[in-house]
C-alpha cells in the first residue's frame, strides 16, 4: 500500500487527535517523505488535550522485539511521562526499510510494546508502523 494523499504539512502534527486515523495523519506530518534506513521506535506523547507534544525521541531497535530492551526503554517512558500532565498518553512508531506490507516482525514488536507498557502503567495510542511506501497501523 502506498499513500496517495499528500503529506500533512507539518503545522498539523499537532492537531487534536480523536482517532486512530488522526494519529496516522500526525505522524505522517512528523515524519514527511518516507523511506528509512534503520529500525528505529519513535516515541511521542499526546496531552489530555489530545494534541501531540512538539518532542519526539527515538530510539535504534532490532529486526525482533528485545524484551530487555522493551522494558528499559518503556520503564524510562513511563519516568518521564509522571512530569507530564495526568491524562497524557504514549504514542508509538516503528520506522524501517522495506516496501511490503506489515510483517510478522512489525506485529510481535506492537505485540512485546502493548505489553510490557500494560506492565509498567502505559496508555498507549494505537500503534503504527512506516516503511518506505506506507505509514499503517499495526
Amino acid at each position: 500500500m502506498t499513500d496517495l494523499l499528500p503529506i500533512p504539512p507539518i503545522e498539523t502534527a499537532t492537531d487534536p487527535i480523536h482517532s486512530p486515523a488522526d494519529m496516522r495523519e500526525r505522524w505522517r506530518a512528523l515524519m514527511g517523505p518516507l523511506g528509512f534506513g534503520e529500525r528505529l521506535l519513535w516515541v511521542g506523547f499526546v496531552g489530555k488535550d489530545r494534541r501531540m507534544y512538539k518532542t519526539l525521541t527515538q530510539s535504534p531497535i532490532g529486526r525482533h522485539p528485545n524484551h530487555a530492551l522493551v522494558d528499559k526503554l518503556l520503564s524510562a517512558v513511563s519516568t518521564v511521562l509522571a512530569d507530564f500532565e495526568r491524562g497524557t498518553t504514549v504514542a508509538l512508531l516503528l520506522t524501517r526499510p522495506g516496501r511490503d506490507s506489515v510483517s510478522p516482525d512489525d506485529e510481535r514488536w506492537s505485540e512485546t510494546l502493548t505489553r510490557v507498557a500494560q506492565t509498567v502503567g502505559l496508555t498507549l495510542e494505537p500503534i503504527f508502523r512506516a516503511n518506505d511506501t506506507a505509514l499503517v497501523e499495526i
